[in-house]
């Protein structure tokens, strides 16, 4: 790692030179013995960039760029085939995607204490269940089954309990793609007075330029050619008015971006 990288990683997830190819078996009839040798696809080419600690970063680009691969390389899913990923020692990540993990069987209060018990005392993990719950909405919940919540709920779930975790990196793949526009803007903000309160490393995934603006510190746009190109909006408070001028402007800015 140069000294510059060696710089960034004290404050940043530094993704150097990432290369991630895939193999694809063909399925055609194989005659006489003969397989034509597997296909393969490179989704990321020497792709590097870097993430701030502590902010919320959204990742946007045209389907089959390789954002999805870029959230499995950083959960460590995936191994890339070259280059390197640095994230801070004894560092965990979680994931949030659109249909997320829960316990159907218990409750939603019980869930998140599940999901907050690892070196935490029973007493801890009621306190901060109850905490989560209260802060996504879901008190009036608190005894219910996820088999008995909306789909909006249950996403809400699925965020109190990845937040309940000690995981310092929550990865999020379109989590709120499967939302109506009502649930989708009510969790967009509960997310952020969630991320004011409980500071974390997000990366999310979106394919909603809207939401990309109305979320992110910093929005990367990704292209097919692992090419990337960062927009910081670190210095607009939230909420933000996306019919805000310089807001509109960086919007238009970040679509043509997109289209290239």
């Amino acid at each position: 790692m140069s000294a510059a990288e060696k710089r960034i990683a004290m404050d940043s997830i530094v993704v150097s030179s990432v290369t991630k190819t895939y193999e694809y078996q063909d399925l055609d009839v194989v005659v006489d013995h003969a397989r034509k040798p597997p296909r393969t696809r490179t989704v990321l080419k020497e792709l590097s960039l870097d993430f701030p600690i502590g902010h919320l970063t959204v990742i946007v680009g045209r389907s089959g760029c390789g954002k999805s691969t870029l959230l499995k390389l950083l959960d460590d899913t995936e191994k890339p085939d070259s280059g390197s990923i640095t994230i801070p020692a004894c560092w965990h990540t979680t994931t949030l995607r659109p249909d997320p993990y829960v316990i159907t069987w218990t409750s939603v209060l019980r869930n998140v204490e599940m999901a907050a018990g690892a070196g935490r005392s029973p007493e801890e993990r009621r306190l901060l269940a109850e905490e989560l719950i209260r802060l996504v909405q879901l008190q009036d919940y608190a005894d219910v089954t996820p088999l008995e919540l909306s789909t909006g709920m249950k996403q809400r779930l699925g965020l109190a309990r990845v937040l309940a975790s000690r995981a310092q990196i929550l990865l999020m793949d379109e989590p709120f793609a499967s939302l109506d526009f009502i649930t989708r803007e009510e969790l967009q903000q509960v997310l952020l007075q969630l991320q004011s309160r409980m500071p974390r490393t997000i990366v999310l995934v979106t394919h909603q330029l809207e939401e990309a603006l109305i979320l992110a510190e910093k929005i990367v746009v990704m292209h097919p050619d692992s090419t990337v190109r960062e927009f910081d909006l670190s210095a607009y408070p939230y909420p933000r008015n996306l019919e805000q001028p310089e807001l509109r402007r960086i919007k238009e800015e970040i679509a043509a971006e997109c289209r290239k």
